[in-house]
């Protein structure tokens, strides 16, 4: 064999070992690089803002890594010390309903005719069993709360483990965004130099990638508040207490896919009918299955599609087909990966013509 080519085997070699490794070490930490990217993007207005007033690289990236990360982690903070202490206080009601042996919906039943003949009609049949329908309840109460109870305890190691992953990922986002911030310009001006395109194509390609994410990005803040509202009126009408908080809540969980802001409405429904306000959780029911959440399948693509200027259609389709394979950044991976493509496409048409 000629040296020359052993030489070039080898060197062919280690790199495809190294780009292997390289990608073995990156795949754990892709989505919070990712995230990393996108958050400094949509930011750069106001860190443009920021570098005007101070001068230093480091020291404005600094500042505004720390806003930033303030921003995410309050609300979360906020929100799990309330939701905690709800928590605890409708378990240490329902405890006392077991132990005293009550269960103040059934008198809410009773209030109605017709609950209340179906009531008795069930303690009849419940009779012949030697038992009636309050204790039966109370028993089904009290085995899904201990039920609940031990899935958590069960399931405890690994929920750490998960929110160990979590912080971990979250400390490489944060320290990624900081370095995005005092060399992200440099880092994409010598991206753009390397692209086999002619300038002007550069330019064009790097507006509607900045448009578009602003336009995700922004549209994924106003669908949650808008939710959060509608979902806080919810709250309001049915009486539950801080509705603003459980609003704010809803805003901020309806980013999650699928779930989104069923991780909020559902235990505040359930809530209701425990407590024996029957219309005001299927009132409440409805209007969040029917109004919170689904409005957000309609708000999201139009801001996208009208801020980026992306065909509508096609918004659609980058929307839903990134959630459906990337999970939730396809929200903005999925769009971002059909404009690029439909740009490129059109380079391609423009220069055969």
């Amino acid at each position: 064999m000629d040296i020359g080519v052993f030489y070039a085997l080898v060197v062919f070699g280690a790199l495809v070992l190294a780009l292997s490794l390289l990608i073995i070490i990156l795949k754990p930490l892709i989505f919070p690089l990712l995230w990393a990217i996108i958050i400094a993007m949509a930011s750069q207005p106001l860190h443009y803002h920021i570098k005007k007033l101070i001068k230093k690289d480091i020291l404005s990236a600094f500042i505004i890594t720390t806003a930033l990360t303030l921003i995410i982690l309050l609300p979360f903070i906020i929100l799990a010390e309330t939701l905690s202490n709800e928590a605890i206080q409708n378990y240490n009601t329902f405890q006392d309903w077991f132990e005293k042996g009550v269960y103040p919906p059934l008198e809410l039943v009773k209030s109605y005719p017709l609950g209340k003949t179906i009531l008795e009609n069930m303690n009849y049949f419940l009779s012949h069993f030697g038992t009636n329908t309050k204790t039966v309840l109370l028993s089904l109460s009290k085995r899904i709360t201990e039920f609940a109870a031990e899935l958590f305890i069960k399931h405890s190691g690994e929920v750490i483990k998960n929110i160990f992953f979590f912080v971990i990922k979250f400390i490489f986002m944060i320290i990624a965004l900081f370095f995005l911030f005092k060399d992200g310009e440099r880092w994409g001006h010598r991206i753009m130099e390397i692209l086999p395109l002619k300038k002007r194509e550069v330019e064009i390609l790097r507006s509607r990638f900045h448009q578009m994410i602003y336009a995700v990005f922004y549209g994924i803040i106003l669908t949650g508040l808008v939710q959060g509202i509608l979902a806080g009126i919810g709250y309001t009408i049915a009486g539950i207490t801080s509705p603003v908080l459980l609003g704010a809540a809803t805003a901020i969980f309806s980013v999650v896919p699928v779930v989104g802001t069923t991780i909020i409405w559902i235990p505040v429904v359930g809530y209701l009918f425990l407590s024996g306000q029957i219309m005001y959780a299927t009132a409440l029911g409805v209007w969040c299955l029917f109004i919170v959440g689904t409005i957000d399948n309609m708000i999201r693509p139009i801001f996208i599609s009208g801020k980026s200027k992306t065909p509508l259609f096609l918004t659609i389709i980058g929307v839903f087909g990134g959630v459906a394979s990337l999970g939730f950044i396809g929200i903005i991976l999925g769009p971002l990966i059909l404009v690029i493509c439909s740009t490129l496409f059109e380079f391609y048409i423009i220069g055969d013509d």
